[in-house]
């Protein structure tokens, strides 16, 4: 009986995901080095926003930018590239990516309400939710502007933060796109707000305001749930974005921690350039595990503030970043999404950032609109 015990959870957790369970804690705080060679560009390849970036497993990395989706070896040479605007090429807005662990390639056609899955060569193998159609944060058929996704490889469920229109996290089977639950802040029933004015959403989809007040508790709600991933250890984390929380929850959608990594900016704290401290807005976009066993420290977008923050797990402490505003390697403008690879180096995604003063020209210009590697060194 042991034996076939031992057989079983062999073929359920492959060697590489062992080893990544069995390597040792990092006993240190990660430190990270821009690397101004990645990616090698094609000629006539140009960047619109890069609003979707993963890393799989075989260490290539995949990202979407003007509704294409394209994937960059180890060294950063393009393998592939494909249009992910759907067969009649009317899939608006390619937004979040994931690569599973059977190979598919997981994205949301965030305008037009879908989660949609392709193959590794750009076929559609699935599509969940309606074209064009939203019913709100309980509707278990339709989409609300998703954003991006986690799949779980033990059982092939999909969970997706749901998202600029909706308030909730919601799950799916992988194989089939059958609704399996949903759940919204603290693991409660989402509630949606009445409808937001039309034309209220930034370029890179935001819903904040300038000029609302700091809520004086933490809000019931989710705000733009934005980045999901899930632990070794059975945990959601989800980037509530523009309430500046990491929320946790367990995969049954019962609510565990969460953090406030900056307080909200108020109505005399208009959006600049220059990030304000220590308030932020939005502060939270996407998240990533440092891929040691115990995946000690997790990292965090912070778009508002165009830095991305080391963040100690266990307590949800911030105890450093990096980057910082601008247009020059390892700067950032406006981090959206974010990835980390099997050797603990981390690949951001740079939407639409507000335009700034370039030192290389001295010619203003917009930041944002790439992507970067940011090599792991080691601790410090």
């Amino acid at each position: 009986m042991a034996v076939l015990l031992l057989v079983v959870l062999l073929l359920a957790f492959p060697a590489s995901v062992a080893a990544e369970q069995q390597a040792p804690a990092l006993k240190g705080v990660p430190q990270f080095s821009a690397d101004p060679k990645w990616p090698v560009l094609p000629d006539g390849f140009t960047w619109g926003q890069v609003i979707g970036i993963f890393a799989d497993s075989k260490g290539h990395v995949w990202t979407s930018s003007r509704g294409r989706i394209s994937e960059w070896d180890a060294q950063g040479n393009q393998v592939q590239s494909w249009d992910a605007r759907g067969p009649d090429g009317k899939w608006n807005t390619i937004h979040g990516l994931f690569v599973d662990h059977n190979g598919f390639v997981w994205t949301n056609a965030r305008e037009s309400n879908l989660t949609v899955k392709f193959t590794r060569t750009g076929q559609v193998a699935l599509v969940i939710g309606q074209f064009d159609k939203t019913g709100g944060s309980n509707d278990t058929s339709l989409m609300g502007r998703p954003s991006e996704i986690w799949v779980d490889p033990a059982d092939n469920e999909v969970f997706v933060a749901d998202g600029y229109g909706n308030r909730r996290v919601i799950v799916f089977d992988g194989a089939t796109g059958k609704y399996l639950r949903h759940w919204g802040a603290y693991g409660k029933k989402p509630e949606d707000p009445p409808p937001a004015p039309a034309g209220s959403t930034g370029a890179s989809g935001s819903s904040s305001s300038t000029g609302e007040q700091v809520p004086a508790a933490p809000p019931s709600q989710l705000r733009v749930p934005h980045g999901i991933i899930g632990s070794r250890d059975g945990l959601i984390y989800v980037a509530d974005r523009a309430n500046n929380r990491i929320q946790v929850f367990r995969q049954n959608g019962e609510f565990v921690r969460e953090k406030i990594l900056r307080p909200r900016c108020g109505a005399q704290e208009k959006a600049t350039w220059a990030p304000k401290r220590p308030c932020g807005n939005e502060a939270t976009f996407s998240l990533g595990f440092s891929p040691d066993g115990p995946q000690t420290y997790i990292y965090s977008a912070d778009g508002g503030s165009h830095v991305i923050n080391v963040i100690r797990r266990s307590d949800l402490e911030v105890v450093s970043e990096f980057g910082g505003p601008g247009v020059g390697v390892g700067q950032l403008g406006r981090p959206h999404n974010l990835t980390v690879d099997p050797s603990g180096s981390i690949y951001v995604g740079e939407a639409q950032g507000p335009e700034v003063k370039d030192p290389a020209t001295g010619k203003t210009r917009e930041a944002g609109f790439r992507a970067q590697k940011f090599t792991f060194t080691g601790v410090k």
